[in-house]
């Protein structure tokens, strides 16, 4: 199984999650269940029944955080090269056909957030992206429709 990219701020967080998680709050909805467990008929005990879903959605998100955590390859972008387009750049591109500029940071799959314009190495804008120099124009297309790009500048994310 290949590894996923993650930045180092990306893979602290996720670890920051899976602690509270499993240190804080499973143990509370145990908790919270046991003492639920104590009022009688389980079948109709919505604060049990809560209790038990709210663990099995905790267990649930433990599991995907704890594949994250050992199916990743974690990154410092400080040791990268960010003269060209590389894992934890930002880049400012113009829009080729209406001479706008935007701009996108390219990150790992379980780091992207599209509202931050985050997005993801294996996107298509991203694959187009990676190894491109500033004033390198490329083109890419998403279901059939072509958007043309110039790189103007290429620095170091800030991944906080």
């Amino acid at each position: 199984m290949k590894k996923e990219l993650i930045s180092l701020n990306g893979y602290d967080k996720i670890l920051k999650e899976f602690k509270d998680l499993l240190q804080n709050q499973k143990p509370y909805w145990v908790k919270e269940k046991q003492i639920a467990a104590q009022h009688g008929d389980r079948s109709e005990n919505a604060e049990y029944i809560s209790a038990k879903e709210q663990i099995r959605n905790i267990d649930k998100r433990l599991r995907f955080l704890d594949k994250i955590i050992n199916n990743s390859e974690v990154i410092d972008i400080t040791t990268l090269n960010h003269q060209k387009v590389n894992f934890g750049s930002h880049v400012k591109l113009l829009d080729l056909e209406n001479n706008e500029t935007k701009e996108f940071t390219i990150v790992g799959t379980y780091e992207t957030n599209p509202s931050a314009n985050r997005i993801s190495i294996k996107s298509p804008l991203g694959k187009a992206l990676f190894g491109k120099s500033i004033d390198d124009e490329f083109e890419f297309s998403i279901n059939s429709k072509i958007f043309e790009y110039e790189i103007i500048e290429i620095k170091m994310a800030s991944l906080s």
